[in-house]
């Protein structure tokens, strides 16, 4: 089962030592929605972590089973663990779809058994069940049905997929690299671990399809939540400066994440235009 002890403070710092930006971000959020952000944050970083990051199938499924049954337990009522309990007592979740919320659990369960996928989108397709779940409830919470859950999942998918890469020497059961760009360079996985002229081209060409399905996702008109603009925008940033490295996979690496003053400087600038989308759509 999932370890329900300490407080939900000990689980949101899990999560933010993880989404560092987040810490900016709330300051920007209305005050309504900061505990809200950060019980939704914290219970997509328990799943997302039993999903891609558990290496025995049966621990993960084990655990993800039971939060199955907590977020059913929780859409009516009793939630027991300290995240699912905070997030429930923040206003408006209870009167959220119930099928929400264990479909989080169900997407993550069918990430436990995948098989190489040959494209990008095949790679995409492969991971909606998860990440399409989480737009489906990010929707539901911060733009009560009005942004494009499709764009969104694209964008949370391909966040995944660039926060992943760098975990590719560690032997990690997920790919998140598709099995056609391995053949066009012809490399291993095995040799994926060491640098090499091919492993630098083969990353920065998919780094390049990021960017590319990344455009088609930003270029949809749709209200999006602050902490979803803001990572969106800091991971094209650091897209653009691995590309302009001769060792991309080294370099996000060792850069996981943004500095404080350019995600001080990028939230500023995502919260502006998230105004001006919002005060556009009225």
């Amino acid at each position: 089962m999932a370890d329900a002890s300490g407080t939900f403070a000990s689980f949101e710092q899990k999560w933010l030592v993880a989404n560092p930006e987040n810490a900016i971000v709330a300051v920007f959020l209305p005050s309504a929605q900061r505990r809200l952000a950060g019980a939704f944050g914290s219970l997509i970083h328990e799943l997302s972590s039993a999903a891609f990051h558990i290496r025995e199938p049966q621990v993960a499924a084990t655990k993800l089973a039971w939060w199955r049954q907590e977020l059913a337990d929780a859409a009516f009522g009793k939630p027991s663990h300290p995240v699912t309990q905070t997030l429930f007592d923040c206003a408006g979740v209870r009167e959220s779809d119930p099928a929400l919320w264990p479909a989080l659990a169900d997407g993550a369960l069918a990430q436990l058994d995948v098989p190489g996928a040959g494209t990008l989108a095949a790679l995409i397709e492969q991971l909606d069940p998860f990440f399409g779940a989480v737009a489906r409830a990010e929707n539901a919470l911060f733009r009560a049905g009005g942004g494009n859950v499709e764009a969104d999942a694209a964008l949370w998918t391909l966040s995944h997929l660039l926060r992943t890469l760098p975990h590719l020497a560690d032997g990690e059961a997920h790919l998140p690299l598709p099995l056609g760009l391995l053949a066009r360079h012809e490399l291993t996985r095995a040799e994926l671990a060491y640098e090499s002229p091919q492993r630098n081209m083969l990353i920065k060409d998919f780094l390049d399809e990021l960017v590319l399905e990344g455009n088609g996702a930003l270029g949809v008109s749709a209200v999006r939540s602050l902490p979803l603009r803001v990572r969106a925008a800091l991971d094209r940033r650091r897209i653009e400066s691995a590309l302009h490295v001769i060792d991309p996979l080294h370099w996000l690496g060792t850069h996981p994440h943004a500095g404080r003053w350019r995600t001080l400087w990028t939230t500023w600038h995502e919260a502006r235009a998230a105004r001006r989308a919002q005060a556009g759509m009225r």
